[in-house]
């Protein structure tokens, strides 16, 4: 063999692993804190997001997701995407109250029992004012779950007087209107009160129809007080780096941004599903649901919603935001898109 074909063959392996160090070069790996646990059904969600965004990008852009907090905790993983320490991350924007003014509009109570419904209204908050807010980071969808109701381990409880004293584990927003109702908060993660529910360390907790299955509700209370007339809302954000996002090529950000808004929508759907399936798992557990007599109900609108959205809007105008105008804006779009999406019934669920 001649050195001249020696050498040209020698040149193109090296051709070749140049060329194949540059297709590696280019899968950009982006690392997604989330705070839902791996099994859970928001967990598989993501897990679902991370692989179409591979699969729509041709390979090209990797989303490696790190759950349950893994990477950073629930409250720091948004200050964790703006210090670079994630590249994704999905929020909890009432984990860090105050600093997201406009969207805490959301999480206000008044909503049929509709996670589309509540999604469809965040998303429409997001979309008309742009908030300051989340500026910082590049924002791929939000959800929100629906309106919470009163879980009871031992006492039922059918009028506000039956709240009174009685410890519910809440926090945030839900702390403030349990206060209002009367009952005493306990503040405490949802994840961790299934331990002091079945010991009768707290009364009761805050919670969704799907934490009778998810966090195993059913087991340790007896009676849920529907109360979602008055409930708390939890709006999140999947956000990224914008330093990261400015650097993806444009038909990654295309891909992306396709992605994204499916999961917006799925992620709604998911809510009312897994929302169906815990009254299921408690109604198989002789779990009883407790509708609340029109005229009581109306006692708990009043002692909660109009004290809620007073002080809101005080607050948000006393910092130049036109509270008003956002709160109105929210409500007209509960009355526009609730045809759309009926509210789910308790009493359908046998």
């Amino acid at each position: 063999m001649s050195t001249f074909t020696t050498r040209a063959r020698s040149f193109a392996f090296a051709a070749l692993l140049a060329m194949s160090g540059a297709a590696a070069a280019e899968t950009v790996v982006l690392r997604l804190s989330d705070l839902f646990p791996a099994a859970y059904p928001f967990g598989q969600l993501t897990t679902q997001f991370a692989q179409d965004v591979q699969a729509r990008t041709g390979g090209n852009v990797e989303v490696q997701v790190f759950p349950s907090g893994t990477l950073t905790t629930p409250a720091q993983c948004f200050e964790g995407v703006l210090q670079g320490l994630s590249d994704m991350c999905q929020a909890v924007l009432a984990y860090t109250p105050g600093r997201f003014p406009v969207m805490e509009s959301v999480d206000l109570p008044g909503y049929p029992i509709s996670g589309r419904l509540t999604t469809r209204v965040a998303n429409e908050i997001y979309r008309k004012f742009t908030p300051k807010e989340l500026s910082q980071v590049h924002v791929l969808y939000v959800h929100a779950h629906p309106p919470g109701s009163i879980l009871t381990a031992s006492k039922p409880v059918r009028k506000l007087e039956d709240l009174k004293g009685m410890r519910i584990r809440s926090t945030g927003l839900s702390a403030r209107i349990l206060t209002a109702l009367g009952a005493s908060p306990v503040s405490m993660p949802i994840t961790q009160a299934y331990d002091p529910l079945k010991r009768g360390v707290v009364d009761g907790t805050d919670g969704t129809f799907n934490t009778h299955r998810y966090y195993r509700f059913a087991e340790v209370t007896k009676f849920t007080t529907v109360s979602t007339d008055v409930g708390y809302v939890t709006t999140f954000a999947v956000v990224m780096n914008k330093d990261k996002w400015n650097s993806l090529p444009a038909d990654a950000k295309t891909a992306l941004e396709s992605v994204s808004a499916e999961y917006a929508t799925k992620a709604g759907e998911l809510w009312d599903k897994i929302e169906m399936e815990g009254l299921a798992y408690a109604r198989e557990r002789q779990h009883e649901f407790i509708r609340l007599e029109p005229s009581e109900m109306a006692r708990w609108r009043d002692a909660v919603l109009k004290p809620l959205e007073a002080d809101y809007v005080k607050r948000m105008e006393a910092a130049g935001l036109p509270g008003r105008a956002i709160l109105d804006a929210k409500k007209e779009a509960i009355r526009k898109y609730a045809p759309e999406f009926p509210p789910l019934d308790p009493n359908s669920v046998k």
